[in-house]
């Protein structure tokens, strides 16, 4: 005798699983669209700031150290 473990009351159809699926695919198709236009925003900032960049001077030189800088007027000593 086989025991039956869910109630009669409690037994999905194959419908109503099918409609739980596919309820739960089209709040998973909501979220995979919000992402994929998050995604092709980033993708597109990403594509105008390169153009940006390449369209600003170059920078020569960056110095991140705290050195004090020799007075212009001060020449070194070539006697030493």
């Amino acid at each position: 005798m086989m025991l039956n473990r869910l109630s009669p009351r409690r037994r999905l159809s194959a419908m109503e699983w099918l409609r739980r699926i596919d309820r739960a695919a089209a709040d998973l198709n909501v979220l995979l669209l919000v992402l994929a236009i998050g995604l092709a925003t980033l993708d597109g900032t990403l594509f105008v700031t390169k153009q940006i960049v390449e369209h600003l001077p170059p920078v020569t030189r960056v110095s991140y150290d705290n050195t004090p800088h020799p007075a212009p007027d001060a020449a070194p000593n070539p006697s030493r």
